[in-house]
């Protein structure tokens, strides 16, 4: 398998990433690739990598975006299974990665396994008190017992489908590109995923998501109903064009969720003051 871990500015999370390294099985390539330049992060990991044949430093002399980067990273691949690792989280336990690909060689017909996804959180009205790695919600509905099309739906409407799956090791093959979009790129992508083929949860597996300023999902964008209507158009006539009246509910029940998405974004900066008033758990901002 491929484990590719897309940099940016990745000095501050230099240890999390030998921890990531450290787990990654002997038989997997492991990818560490700069397209920002803007430490020397990657010329450290290359230092301490460098007697690791598993690992393969690369600094592009391009600077990309993250969308075009894990793209990049996704077309180099050669191998069955794939998946990215955000160079700010974190793994448990050792074998996490084999946990993952082992339940997809139990499991065929699925095409990609994914983690418990958890994350370090507060709570307190007046003072903060740490209550310790709280999980996100567990998948709506047992996965593997409904056709992709209608699991796939039933994740994006009632859950976190990006959260959890876009973390997961996949099957490669099956894989379309990231859309270009400033608008929650991995939910898109990790919904065309799902209508391909059903998931799978291992629940053993622990992955941490670690909050700070730069994180991606704050950098995440409405775009215009018309413009993401159109986005997952694209990726549902991929998927199911072959199946016409299948490929119309799906958009149907697509765009009744895009109309509650557009609400959520919009209020998205109160509900950090929603949770302080409900007193309920808040992520830690590292």
């Amino acid at each position: 398998m491929t484990i590719a871990i897309p940099l940016h500015r990745g000095e501050k999370w230099i240890e999390g990433i030998i921890d990531t390294v450290a787990k990654a099985p002997e038989s997997s390539r492991v990818i560490l690739s700069d397209a920002s330049r803007q430490d020397d992060a990657i010329e450290r990991l290359a230092e301490i990598f460098r007697a690791d044949d598993r690992v393969e430093v690369i600094s592009r002399p391009e600077t990309l975006g993250w969308v075009q980067h894990a793209n990049l990273l996704l077309e180099e691949a050669e191998t069955e299974f794939f998946c990215w690792m955000p160079q700010d989280d974190l793994v448990a336990p050792a074998g996490y990665f084999e946990m993952l690909v082992a339940s997809l060689d139990q499991n065929p017909d699925r095409i990609l396994a994914f983690p418990t996804v958890l994350r370090k959180a507060t709570k307190g009205r007046l003072r903060k008190r740490p209550v310790g790695e709280v999980p996100f919600r567990p998948p709506p509905l047992e996965l593997g017992h409904a056709g992709p099309a209608e699991e796939a739906v039933r994740m994006l409407r009632d859950w976190n489908l990006g959260l959890g799956c876009w973390r997961g090791v996949f099957r490669t093959r099956e894989a379309r590109p990231i859309p270009m979009t400033d608008d929650c790129a991995d939910l898109v992508w990790t919904f065309s995923l799902a209508l391909a083929g059903n998931f799978v949860w291992v629940e053993p597996a622990r992955y941490v998501k670690r909050f700070h300023h730069g994180s991606a999902h704050r950098l995440m964008r409405w775009q215009g109903m018309s413009g993401t209507v159109d986005l997952y158009r694209a990726e549902v006539e991929a998927r199911l064009g072959s199946d016409p009246a299948l490929a119309e509910n799906v958009m149907d029940e697509v765009c009744r969720y895009l109309h509650r998405h557009r609400l959520t974004m919009v209020t998205a900066p109160l509900r950090p003051l929603a949770a302080l008033a409900l007193d309920r758990p808040r992520p830690v901002f590292e």
